[in-house]
């Protein structure tokens, strides 16, 4: 688990949001981390909108904030807006539509920015955490 202070294995430590990382990858498929960065900003500004982002596991526990990893910083945290893994339509930031026929997480705004620099090393899937802002 991550906690305010690093990397925790206690127990008795209770999870109160999760962490996700925005791979290199990703955004490079997106026309690089600037330009991705810039449309995900726009995305969670919109009250109306939502970002679908790719996970295999549903999380256990349950809560409400979701803290995002971009380029091993810790870059802002936004809302978790519930897990589905049926078949819909998406768009890619350059507009285009999309089948999404993978397991994701709904984020939703609006996104807070982490007033500090705090370097997370990047993970896949997702890590429990407590509060970190």
């Amino acid at each position: 688990m991550i906690t305010e202070k690093g990397y925790s294995k206690d127990p008795s430590i209770m999870p109160e949001a999760i962490a996700v990382t925005f791979g290199r990858e990703m955004m490079n498929e997106q026309g690089g981390p600037k330009q991705f960065l810039e449309y995900f900003n726009e995305i969670m500004a919109d009250p109306d909108s939502h970002w679908m982002h790719k996970m295999k596991n549903k999380p256990t526990h349950e809560f409400d904030i979701v803290y995002i990893i971009v380029l091993n910083r810790l870059y802002g945290k936004c809302y978790f807006g519930g897990f589905e893994n049926r078949s819909t339509k998406g768009y890619t930031a350059d507009g285009r539509v999309k089948d999404i026929d993978w397991s994701r997480m709904i984020l939703a705004g609006p996104l807070e920015r982490c007033p500090f620099k705090r370097t997370i090393k990047g993970f896949q899937g997702f890590r429990y955490t407590t509060k970190l802002f």
